[in-house]
């Protein structure tokens, strides 16, 4: 995951900051396999317990999975959100292209501050099996503390993005 800044066009703009999601994850099983398993409740309630968070109201829906998540709150952040950091998490794929592969859209939205991920999805054969690659942003629009907590969140988004990998990885093998 990098950094990086953006020329503000607004007063709005200036206040933000964003953080670069760009991550990959291989997995040993065809496109349709991964697609199963990252629509499977039972896979996203192993990959957040895997970082101390639990799950709930998790949906598979018609093209992917919706599902809100709760972890302990960093120390940093408890003035602004309490001691539980909630989110809610939607994960949209569109129908599977010819060779399999398919794209989609993950969207994260923290509850009680104002930050937002939204990034692309890819998931195509490749590498052992398949490969998943998800672009986009983080935003934080926080004036004075922004930083602050980009600081705090980005070994968070890290983690959750590289368990998916373990949790894949385990699932994929039973």
């Amino acid at each position: 995951m990098g950094r990086r800044g953006l020329e503000a066009s607004s007063p709005r703009v200036q206040d933000c900051v964003v953080m670069d999601i760009n991550t990959t994850a291989q997995f040993a099983a065809t496109p349709d396999k991964v697609t199963a398993m990252m629509t499977d409740p039972e896979w996203w309630v192993d990959v957040y317990r895997r970082i101390g968070a639990t799950t709930s109201n998790i949906t598979p829906t018609e093209n992917g999975i919706s599902l809100d998540l709760a972890l302990p709150a960093p120390h940093q952040v408890q003035k602004i959100v309490g001691e539980t950091l909630s989110a809610h998490q939607d994960l949209t794929w569109q129908a599977p292209a010819e060779d399999g592969s398919r794209q989609g859209e993950l969207v994260i939205n923290p509850k009680g501050m104002p930050a937002k991920a939204v990034g692309h999805a890819s998931l195509a054969a490749g590498g052992p099996g398949s490969v998943v690659t998800y672009t986009g942003e983080f935003t934080i629009s926080l004036p004075v503390v922004g930083k602050k907590l980009e600081k705090v969140a980005g070994p968070y988004l890290t983690r959750a993005f590289d368990v998916q990998q373990e949790a894949g990885d385990d699932y994929l093998s039973r």
